[in-house]
């Protein structure tokens, strides 16, 4: 039967076993030997709050590793310095799984984890490789968001330390930084600014640096710090492993008010970068203080004065005209955006944001543009027979149905202008709802004569055809016994206009 051992460094390269009330120990000696390793564990935790500093481990005593379950064999590679535990190790969602996972730091692989991928690969002594990542989403995403996870990747990074934090507040190092790291409105080369040159120079003290992490040419992460109160600021790039480099520096996230830049001259401006965690400056003739003073410390431009900025384009330029909105507001826009983003509306006069709602409204001799709310006002009427707008002096409404037309699309028919819907047609032989009765208005009209049709229309026609005859419509035949009787066509009653003289 295996038993354990506290182990206590006797010296750089001797380990000696001791017992629970801390006594060097022979091997023989029985008040050192543990029948289990959680006994030998739970001894050692008791030491360790007497002594925290103390390295203390757990060593087998009368046993080869072999001869232990897999279980205990990785239990002991954590407490004999073998595994390197994880910056979660001691979280209660991975204690859940620990026993079963033993997740390390990997002794193979820089930057990765470890962990025994089930019980046939324990026994086997196989530990599946893995990204810290990757294996943090595989198995605890009902416990860790996104955010998280790139935290406790950015311990486990720090813990290796992967990342060396550097403080500069050299000028020519602050821009390289700058132009080759992580993207913002200041990464550009000096080219790209209105200033001689580039604009975060000014940060090369002398309250002011810059920390960063990664190649000088290439950094992973940057922020503007005070390293005199250790503040740092706004952290562009890896968030999280600068975040907890700076931290565990002793620094804390403030403000830059109050804190002085170089005061460098372009002309009669001042060189000022885009400052995200500090106001305006001021002036004191050897420095440039941050946040006492009426320096523009908003501009992208890499000077301070005080810029105009387009509200449409946000862009650094001048004032150049009046946008107006539907909803009565207005705003000055620069040239860019008024000549290539406006639509000037030719009822009232005034340009407006193309994001308006316009129509076209046609006329016999042109077109023009307004404001779609706008369109009845300028004296335009919807045809929705052409689904367009068109001035009204171009159109009238069908007498029928009272809907619009363009002139040109109605029929003048017995002093009424009428839509081609609404026009009478001869009727049909075919019809079987019109059977025959042309012959019978023929007998009717014949057995009244030609006086009794003139003066009284309105019974010369069988019953409830009346409304279906309309005088004046070219017929189909003529018996010649007709001559000189007024002429009758029977149309369907549905495309019948109301008229005064039937």
């Amino acid at each position: 039967m295996a038993h354990f051992q506290i182990l206590y460094p006797h010296s750089a390269t001797e380990w000696r076993a001791i017992t629970a009330d801390s006594w060097l120990a022979s091997a023989c000696d029985r008040q050192c030997l543990w029948a289990s390793f959680e006994e030998a564990e739970t001894a050692r935790r008791k030491l360790l709050e007497r002594s925290p500093a103390t390295p203390l481990r757990i060593g087998l005593a009368d046993a080869e590793p072999g001869d232990l379950d897999w279980q205990t064999r990785e239990k002991l590679r954590f407490v004999d310095g073998t595994y390197a535990a994880t910056p979660w190790h001691d979280e209660d969602w991975y204690q859940a799984r620990h026993d079963a996972h033993f997740c390390h730091v990997s002794t193979e692989q820089a930057g990765k984890i470890a962990f025994t991928e089930n019980a046939a690969k324990g026994q086997a002594d196989r530990q599946l490789v893995m990204s810290p990542g990757r294996y943090l989403h595989r198995f605890f995403s009902d416990h860790l968001d996104n955010n998280a996870v790139e935290t406790w990747c950015a311990r486990l990074s720090v813990q290796l330390e992967e990342n060396v934090l550097r403080i500069t507040q050299d000028a020519d190092e602050i821009e390289d930084v700058y132009v080759g790291g992580p993207a913002s409105c200041m990464a550009h080369g000096a080219d790209d600014f209105d200033s001689w040159c580039h604009p975060t120079r000014v940060y090369a003290g002398p309250d002011t640096a810059l920390a960063y992490i990664g190649a000088r040419n290439d950094a992973k992460a940057r922020c503007v710090v005070w390293p005199g109160r250790q503040i740092y600021t706004n952290i562009y790039g890896d968030v999280s492993r600068l975040r907890l480099l700076l931290e565990n520096a002793g620094y804390a996230q403030g403000s830059l008010n109050g804190a002085r830049v170089r005061r460098i001259m372009d002309g009669e401006d001042f060189v000022v970068p885009y400052i995200d965690a500090g106001g305006d400056l001021d002036d004191d003739g050897d420095f440039l203080v941050i946040g006492h003073g009426g320096i523009c410390s908003e501009n992208t431009n890499g000077l301070g004065h005080r810029a105009w900025y387009c509200p449409r384009c946000d862009s650094d330029a001048s004032p150049y005209e009046e946008v107006y909105r539907t909803d009565g507001g207005s705003e000055t826009w620069c040239a860019s955006c008024f000549d290539n983003h406006t639509v000037y509306c030719d009822h009232n006069g005034r340009s407006y944001s193309d994001e308006e709602s316009f129509v076209t409204v046609y006329a016999d001799t042109g077109e023009c543009t307004v404001i779609e709310e706008d369109a009845e006002s300028f004296g335009a009427v919807y045809l929705e027979d052409r689904s367009e707008w068109w001035a009204s002096v171009c159109c009238r409404q069908c007498d029928a149905s009272g809907a619009w037309f363009h002139a040109e699309d109605l029929t003048e028919y017995h002093d009424e202008w009428l839509s081609e819907a609404f026009l009478p047609k001869p009727f049909d032989d075919d019809d079987p709802d019109l059977a025959q009765a042309h012959v019978q208005a023929y007998r009717r009209l014949q057995s009244y004569g030609d006086q009794a049709v003139h003066d009284k229309p309105e019974t010369s026609v069988p019953d409830g055809l009346a409304d279906r005859i309309v005088p004046g419509a070219p017929a189909r035949a003529r018996h010649p016994a007709c001559a000189g009787l007024p002429t009758f066509v029977l149309v369907p009653a549905d495309r019948v206009a109301p008229h005064a003289g039937v």
